[in-house]
């Protein structure tokens, strides 16, 4: 049996930190792309619901513009 050595402890200590890191970051992206998600379900909620309440005004044209 190995025992381990002090450069050992330190690689194996170096790679959690690494992982520790590299999952938090992970988990940052996971939220910053919910609350993206979020919006943009939200937008379009809001642009329905401004069609309907034009459609039920007889307003319920709309002309897109490229």
């Amino acid at each position: 049996m190995q025992i381990p050595t002090a450069s050992d402890i330190s690689a194996l200590k170096a790679a959690e930190t690494q992982n520790k890191v590299g999952t938090a970051v992970l988990k940052k992206t996971l939220d910053v792309a919910k609350a993206q998600g979020e919006a943009a379900i939200s937008l379009l909620e809001s642009a329905a619901e401004s069609f309907e309440a034009q459609k039920s005004h007889g307003q319920g044209h709309f002309d897109i513009k490229i």
